[in-house]
């Protein structure tokens, strides 16, 4: 009889887990770059479930205690990838950023980041649940 209460309780707990998902972990190679440097980005679908999420990212410099947005030269196709669980997925990042009245898109070489504090935003979504922002922080040196 106690095996049948622990298989019970066993089968809700991962239940739980599924539901309340997405479960996924995000990293990068390194936590600190020079200029020129392409991090790789992975994700790790750790859930029961598929997570999804597009290529594009949102990037943040800290400057003066808070975050203030940077302007990626990049557009993003939308393209929606599926993960299923328990795989990972690489990409990688180029520290650029467009200057002010600057277009993106253009072929042209864009400036690398400068030296500082940074952080990636990723939103990655799961069924039932929705959508969670995930981040990653890294440096770049000078």
């Amino acid at each position: 009889m106690r095996w049948k209460m622990g298989a019970g309780i066993v089968v809700l707990i991962l239940l739980l887990w599924g539901l309340t998902g997405p479960h996924f972990m995000m990293s990068l190679d390194k936590s600190t770059y020079s200029p020129g440097e392409e991090p790789e980005l992975t994700i790790r679908n750790v859930g029961l479930t598929p997570v999804y999420f597009g290529q594009g990212y949102l990037l943040y410099r800290w400057e003066n205690g808070s975050r203030v947005g940077v302007r990626t030269p990049f557009i993003f196709i939308a393209v929606l990838y599926d993960l299923p669980p328990f795989h990972s997925w690489r990409q990688s990042v180029a520290l650029k950023y467009l200057p002010e009245n600057e277009s993106p898109g253009e072929p042209r070489p864009y400036p690398d980041l400068p030296p500082g504090r940074y952080r990636l935003v990723k939103e990655i979504c799961g069924p039932l649940v929705g959508c969670r922002k995930a981040s990653v922080e890294f440096e770049v040196s000078g």
